[in-house]
């Protein structure tokens, strides 16, 4: 059992370089994943393109905080607003924790903007520090900051601030990459923060919880146990208030198990990402290039990434609706920002082999 931290955050060795045959089979599973997306991708294409803006999550959310800034109580507006838009309000899962509608209403869609913008802003700035102590050469940080920017700079737009996924997806990215660094108790505050906002990202605190527990760091996993169990406590609430507020002749949830596979995870990358204004090849091919950059190192804060990409790439290839693409919103950030990593990962295994395993930063 060892508690102590490790000896560098930031150290990571290749995963991938080392037998050809890893290598062969390595770029096969590439291949075979990005001729299933090109080949049945447009069958989980989202079709709601044609929605008006009131017709979305989005414009559903913001007409509840317009109802919270009347003086109505959440539940009650909910119980207003979906039905009216033929939402369900049954399972649980159908209504939104009220963690944002009350943030927005309290402080006002101004100061919520700004707080956005200073979340991708944080995010970004943390790439730069991050990649500044990982990239081995001046070119992987320059495109590690790069594809950062990209990659967190258009979920500072003022249209995505009533979008509970926008919030989700800035939070489980700086959540994870203090995680790798060592900071886990403010990992901890931002996973939470992330979970009550929207409940998709807390596996990720179960995955936290486990990863430390599989490491013998039995002091972490307590922490990560009682912020699952906050969160439980949390949502249980919740969950009571929705049981009372459902109307057994209003509509009721059709269900989110699809089997959509794999080009269900290319398409809920594409549509919460720059991807979406590209083809959707562009999409294939870079989803997983874009996991592969986080799977092909092995340290601490590449494997915390890995372990969520692929706990949730494998959820969504059974979970998850042609029109919830919009999940995808926090791993698209990660597979943009892994691109680089990704590009220099096949290079690795299909180029000659040589000593990669200096753990010299950026520009030495």
């Amino acid at each position: 059992m060892n508690d102590a931290p490790a000896a560098s955050p930031f150290a990571w060795t290749p995963r991938f370089t080392d037998r050809r045959w890893v290598a062969l089979g390595l770029v096969v599973v590439y291949a075979l994943l990005v001729l299933w997306a090109v080949l049945h991708g447009t069958t989980v294409t989202r079709q709601a393109s044609d929605y008006s803006f009131e017709q979305t999550d989005a414009g559903l959310y913001r007409a509840i905080v317009y109802r919270l800034d009347e003086g109505q109580g959440y539940y009650q507006a909910v119980a207003i607003e979906q039905p009216a838009r033929n939402y369900p309000t049954s399972p649980v899962m159908t209504v939104r924790e009220p963690t944002l509608a009350w943030a927005t209403s309290v402080l006002g869609r101004t100061v919520m903007v700004t707080l956005m913008c200073m979340l991708s802003a944080a995010a970004i700035l943390m790439s730069i520090w991050v990649f500044e102590r990982t990239e081995r050469r001046r070119r992987g940080w320059l495109a590690g900051v790069l594809l950062s920017t990209v990659a967190l700079g258009i979920f500072a737009l003022p249209g995505g601030v009533c979008t509970h996924e926008v919030w989700m997806a800035l939070l489980v990215y700086l959540g994870l990459m203090c995680r790798g660094v060592g900071w886990t108790r403010t990992s901890m505050v931002l996973l939470l923060l992330a979970s009550v906002v929207r409940e998709l990202a807390a596996p990720v605190m179960g995955l936290m919880l486990l990863q430390a527990w599989r490491r013998g760091r039995r002091r972490e996993a307590a922490i990560w146990a009682v912020a699952v169990l906050i969160f439980s406590a949390f949502y249980g609430w919740h969950a009571h208030l929705v049981a009372e507020l459902v109307d057994a002749s209003g509509p009721v949830s059709q269900g989110w198990l699809a089997v959509g596979g794999w080009p269900f995870v290319v398409d809920s990358v594409r549509e919460t990402s720059v991807l979406s204004a590209l083809p959707y090849w562009v999409a294939a091919v870079a989803v997983p290039l874009g996991m592969l950059g986080w799977f092909s190192r092995s340290g601490p804060l590449f494997e915390t990434v890995s372990i969520v990409l692929a706990s949730y790439a494998a959820l969504f290839c059974v979970v998850g609706r042609p029109d919830n693409a919009y999940w995808g919103a926090f791993l698209g950030i990660f597979v943009i920002v892994g691109l680089g990593m990704g590009v220099g990962a096949l290079r690795g295994v299909l180029g000659p082999r040589r000593d990669v395993t200096s753990s010299s930063p950026a520009g030495a």
